[in-house]
């Protein structure tokens, strides 16, 4: 079982560092579609930065950074793992170095084929540009593993949520491991020390476009407009979301799904 422990920010540097080398030249023009698909993970305003365990530096930052974050791009750009963690809520802090570690311990167990099916999901407080925390999503859409299966570069994204109220803290992170493809779910919750598979319903990729859309407020003919789908599709698969996570209205289904960390 994998269990979180706290985690200091010079524990994680201990654990993260690795000198091995790096073969993929630009990092920017590696994840370079990470970069232009932002938009359709993000549910919100959102930033990226591109973090490098060999040097446990941040090597690039998208522009908008400073309009997310107290710090201009070029701060972002010179920072470091502590300038990272030190944007992080002092109570979530620890727990999103925890979960970082644990969710590449369980990527790189996986099969080559299969690490880059994995997304990860982690629910933390962060600084605003007023430097005023509110709730983000920090999701890491693609990692470049070396040859002996290290991580060693991470694309981060994280959305502000500040638009969206919760009655009570989600999930704390999810990891969604796809397998003959079916989604199968690992959570942590904050009462809950330990990575343990979570019986949630499989949604398929256009279900999660979906209800995506609709965590940003669009309605079913925006939706409609927005996938190229017909109303009556669009419909459908909300109906089916609907059936699948056991609720009765669009909000039901939205509260589950950030209840549950499946976005």
């Amino acid at each position: 079982m994998n269990v979180l422990s706290p985690l200091s920010v010079h524990e994680f540097i201990e654990i993260a560092k690795n000198e091995n080398e790096i073969m993929i030249g630009d990092f920017v023009s590696y994840f370079q579609n990470q970069i232009e698909e932002a938009s359709n993970y993000a549910i919100g305003p959102y930033f990226w930065f591109i973090g490098d365990n060999s040097t446990l530096m941040i090597t690039a930052a998208s522009q908008n950074i400073n309009e997310l974050t107290p710090y201009q791009h070029e701060a972002w750009t010179k920072g470091n793992t502590f300038f990272f963690a030190e944007n992080i809520h002092p109570d979530d802090r620890f727990f999103v170095l925890s979960a970082f570690k644990l969710a590449v311990e369980k990527i790189e167990l996986l099969p080559l084929e299969r690490q880059s099916s994995v997304r990860l999901n982690i629910y933390a407080r962060m600084l605003n540009a007023k430097a005023e925390y509110r709730w983000v999503l920090i999701q890491m859409p693609r990692l470049y593993i070396n040859e002996k299966d290290r991580t060693t570069v991470g694309f981060i994204l994280v959305t502000d949520l500040s638009h969206l109220e919760f009655l009570k803290r989600p999930t704390l992170m999810t990891l969604t491991d796809k397998v003959n493809n079916q989604n199968q779910y690992f959570h942590i919750a904050e009462d809950l020390k330990e990575l343990v598979v979570a019986d949630l319903p499989n949604i398929t990729k256009r279900e999660q476009e979906i209800v995506n859309l609709m965590a940003k407020g669009l309605n079913s003919p925006a939706i409609s407009e927005k996938l190229y789908l017909s109303y009556h599709t669009v419909e459908n698969h909300k109906r089916n979301l609907r059936k699948k996570t056991n609720t009765k209205t669009s909000a039901e289904l939205i509260d589950y799904v950030w209840r549950n960390n499946l976005i």
